[in-house]
């Protein structure tokens, strides 16, 4: 039975949250001191028992019917045992007929209770609806969750005999009974995993067996056409169990995973031993397929969890330097110190607006006040080349593979890929009269923070890129809104794996910098100088933004810093 609530990334819920108010994890839980559910107070090694525990409580003698449809609805946020304590509210026929897994209403608040003969109706603000498959769908809008209970008495006390299938959970339940973590799959380079997140139920069956389930179930809807995975349609989990002991988690597949290429156990391995790394107590993976040992070679057994740094998707080590824009040229900088690492382009007018660069290919790019793209490569003499793209650009980026994605009010969104030709992307998907002005590719290559114009405002969306790797055409599609109360967006980038950083506004206050965890959907807000028009992110690393003042600034330990006199911050994709 799977225990846990999948979103595409938890795509729709961490995405809509901080701005529109929909399933908001990230506030305080007011926990109800006359809920029928009760906090556990317990510390151990297991991970689970680190969080508020949902100890539910079954049906009392002598409740109303009210009590006992309240009483209902808190036990139901407990899993444990298929939700056997919830079923105890039911009579025998309607526990056998429920379907929690049939999908979840998410409201608001308390909800209203009304007596009507032996049927209590409900009604709460509703704030969105995962699918039976996982996806979450926020409400757009005011809109109330109205539900049915018909009671009977059984030897005299209440018990429920209709009720709607599946479950309906408060934000508050949602909080203290889930926990947000990823699985993860690979790009379609099969070289970078990309995380998947996940409501996973706590305790439930263990959060080691509930990560496992939901990354043998696959991507979300949202996600599969950007990732690959290299399980086969059927492979499962040949127990229900992933113990730990000792430090090491064991995963038994069932035996048809064994016939898998060497290469193929290699990444079937990769996604779970990261996937089970976030899982504190465990140290090392060992798998088995059917029982026999699921060899892959030079691979050690147990696998370390940290044996795969390589395919991080994050993409980024902690050393890693940005570049900055000058008027004597391009310079590398990282926390403490700056380095000189080539002049502007040796013609007229070629000062860059804007520079980038690539770690894979070791490459920088910029665009000069004429619009025109430049790149070179970055070693010791490095050497500007003026790339033959006819239209007038405005703004560029690396994709994390060395495609340059490029921007122009003629034109729209395109990519080169050396040597050529320019390639244009379409964007599917966005609203009427809407436009992307700025697309900067995640630093796995499966999703793409834009910038999106509507009229004079610009907002920040989230979108998948489908790549079809012989042609290295590229498509954007399925973009969604984040951040709401966020408005005229100026710039974003990649603060982590999961987590975008961008310029913006809320209300008529000023621009300011914000990040947001896509997963949990908190929006931080995190200030910054007067007039920031440009910003650098990367996992780890430093924020860095370019002022209205000619200065770039830095964000470390919480406060604002000035570096440089310089513009266009950018780290490595």
């Amino acid at each position: 039975m799977k225990k846990f609530i999948s979103a595409p990334i938890l795509l729709f819920c961490g995405m809509t949250l901080a701005g529109c108010g929909l399933l908001p994890w990230s506030l305080t839980a007011q926990v109800p001191v006359d809920s029928s559910v009760q906090q556990a107070n317990e510390s151990g090694s297991n991970q689970e028992d680190q969080f508020i525990r949902v100890i539910p409580q079954g049906p009392r003698v002598g409740m109303t019917a009210v009590q006992l449809v309240q009483g209902f609805l808190d036990a139901s946020a407990a899993a444990e045992a298929d939700h056997a304590v919830a079923r105890d509210y039911l009579t025998g026929e309607a526990a056998a007929r429920w379907i929690p897994e049939a999908g979840v209403q998410v409201f608001k608040g308390t909800p209203a209770l009304t007596l009507t003969g032996t049927t209590v109706q409900f009604s709460a603000p509703l704030e969105g609806r995962i699918s039976e498959n996982g996806n979450y769908s926020p409400v757009q809008g005011e809109s109330t969750l109205n539900a049915k209970f018909t009671l009977v008495r059984q030897e005299g006390q209440w018990r429920i005999e209709q009720l709607p299938q599946g479950l309906a959970l408060s934000t508050v339940d949602v909080q203290r009974a889930y926990r947000s973590l990823s699985v993860f799959y690979f790009n379609p380079q099969f070289n970078t995993l990309v995380p998947d997140s996940r409501m996973i139920a706590v305790p439930g069956n263990g959060l080691a067996t509930g990560l496992m389930e939901a990354l043998l179930a696959g991507p979300t809807q949202w996600l599969a056409p950007a990732v690959r995975n290299s399980f086969a349609l059927g492979v499962g989990l040949n127990f229900d169990n992933v113990p730990i002991e000792n430090g090491v988690a064991t995963v038994d597949l069932t035996a048809d995973a064994g016939a898998a290429s060497d290469e193929t156990r290699r990444q079937m391995a990769q996604q779970i031993v990261w996937t089970l790394r976030q899982v504190p107590e465990v140290r090392a993976v060992s798998i088995t397929s059917g029982g026999q040992l699921f060899a892959i070679p030079g691979v050690p057994i147990p696998i370390p969890r940290d044996q795969w740094p390589q395919i991080d998707p994050s993409g980024l080590s902690q050393g890693a330097s940005a570049v900055v824009a000058t008027w004597s040229g391009v310079l590398q900088l990282n926390r403490q110190n700056t380095l000189r690492l080539t002049g502007n382009p040796s013609v007229a007018n070629s000062t860059l607006t804007k520079v980038v660069s690539n770690k894979n290919a070791g490459m920088l790019a910029g665009i000069d006040v004429l619009g025109r793209v430049w790149s070179t490569t970055v070693d010791a003499k490095p050497t500007w080349s003026n790339l033959p793209i006819t239209r007038a650009v405005q703004w560029l980026d690396y994709d994390p593979g060395g495609g340059l994605w490029i921007w122009g009010e003629v034109g729209g969104l395109a990519v080169w890929d050396a040597p050529g030709p320019l390639k244009n992307i379409p964007v599917v998907g966005l609203p009427a009269r809407s436009r992307a002005i700025k697309a900067v590719p995640s630093r796995d290559g499966s999703r793409v923070a834009l910038v999106v114009r509507s009229g004079t405002n610009t907002s920040l969306y989230l979108a998948r890129i489908e790549q079809d790797i012989e042609t290295n055409i590229r498509t954007i599609s399925a973009p969604i809104k984040l951040a709401r109360s966020v408005t005229s967006v100026t710039d974003v980038d990649w603060s982590g794996a999961n987590s975008i950083a961008l310029i913006g506004r809320t209300g008529a206050g000023a621009l300011q910098v914000f990040d947001l965890d896509l997963a949990l959907g908190t929006l931080v807000a995190q200030g910054g100088p007067d007039g920031p028009d440009s910003i650098a992110s990367a996992p780890g690393l430093p924020v860095l933004i370019s002022a209205k003042d000619g200065l770039i600034y830095q964000l470390d330990a919480g406060s604002w810093t000035s570096r440089i006199n310089a513009w266009s911050p950018s780290y490595p994709s």
